[in-house]
């Protein structure tokens, strides 16, 4: 038995729709294809309207219509004004002997003579519409097949878009949550998780390459004190203004994050012991500047320089253990030394690799 008209529309529709794999873009292309066959037209647009202007989305037309997606003007030079207005479907023959749109700018400017539109809109808002044109007036009336056609196609864009409407605001609020997971709340720096996974990802490139790095442990001296004398939200001022410090000292390949506290934590990959020396002074003269009439602010740090030899012998975590344990004793000396200044592990570099006994 033959199909009827309705079931031809909904077997291609299906088919179209199904075919996911090939993107959204690519289905909503063939969909107007569908279209356009189906109504014996010429051009067909799935439009977006926002600010006054009309942007083409997605365009299937001959070669010799100069339209492509991307494409833009004035919403008053489209048809789709009067789509809107009507707050439905519209479906006109012959543009040029209609009193809405026969004397109308867009007419005279584009002159398509046969049009049919309807609103598409996501999650309750106007997004575009879907609509259908030709030069030539149409050589016959539009009919309810026509405009049922045009009105399912419509509702499985609508609901596409707001679906991956739905997928890129998951995407910006898991990217978002990722990012709170990672980071400090107070400083907006990378917290102590993410120190120890940046670390971890690094060190073996160190290795590879036979590079130099270092670990620097900072401490802010009588910080409780501060927090005493002039409270925590104060406190909390201070530890915003040294994160800030400590990112200015620093190489944009290089990484600091809070570690606990009143400690950060330095990564320094590339980097000759002299140059870490340099980074400690110009951090020291960062924290000098800090604009704190009430007192003054330094810092205890230590530092834990490293040369990869060979390949490492023991698994990142170990690795990135043994060097903060280097730095945390050296942090250690700088305090007892009298604050306000920075050690070096050994006055030495750290060597990894395979001679080295500590991975024994």
């Amino acid at each position: 038995m033959e199909m009827s008209e309705s079931e031809k529309v909904i077997r291609c529709l299906y088919q179209i729709t199904n075919d996911f794999d090939k993107g959204l873009d690519h289905q909503i292309n063939e969909l107007l294809k569908m279209g356009l066959e189906r109504f014996g037209l010429d051009i067909g647009i799935l439009s977006f309207i926002s600010d006054g202007r009309y942007q083409v989305k997605n365009v299937v037309c001959p070669d010799s219509v100069p339209l492509q997606p991307g494409a833009e003007f004035p919403y008053d030079l489209s048809y789709c004004w009067v789509t809107l207005g009507a707050d439905g479907p519209v479906a006109m023959e012959n543009v040029g002997e209609t009193d809405i749109l026969g004397n109308h700018p867009a007419y005279r400017e584009f002159g398509l003579e046969s049009y049919i539109g309807v609103p598409i809109r996501v999650n309750g808002h106007v997004y575009g519409t879907l609509n259908f044109t030709s030069p030539n007036p149409y050589p016959r009336k539009f009919k309810d097949i026509d405009i049922d056609s045009l009105c399912l196609m419509a509702s499985w864009i609508e609901v596409e878009l707001a679906r991956e409407q739905q997928r890129d605001e998951l995407e910006r609020l898991n990217g978002k949550l990722e990012a709170l997971v990672r980071t400090d709340p107070l400083t907006g720096i990378p917290n102590r998780r993410h120190l120890f996974e940046h670390i971890e990802q690094n060190i073996n490139l160190l290795s590879r390459r036979r590079s130099q790095g270092a670990v620097v442990i900072i401490d802010l001296d009588y910080f409780k004190t501060i927090n005493d004398k002039f409270g925590h939200l104060r406190g909390d001022d201070v530890l915003v203004e040294v994160a800030s410090v400590l990112k200015k000292a620093l190489r944009s390949y290089d990484f600091v994050g809070r570690y606990g506290g009143e400690e950060f934590l330095l990564w320094l990959q590339d980097i000759e012991l002299e140059e870490v020396k340099e980074v400690c002074v110009r951090i020291q003269k960062g924290l000098a500047t800090l604009p704190f009439d009430d007192f003054t602010i330094t810092a205890s740090m230590g530092v834990c320089h490293f040369t990869c030899s060979d390949s490492i012998h023991l698994e990142e975590s170990k690795c990135v253990e043994l060097l903060i344990s280097q730095a945390d004793a050296a942090l250690y000396s700088a305090k007892a030394q009298g604050r306000d200044q920075f050690v070096i592990s050994g006055e030495e570099s750290l060597h990894l690799g395979w001679a080295n006994d500590a991975f024994a």
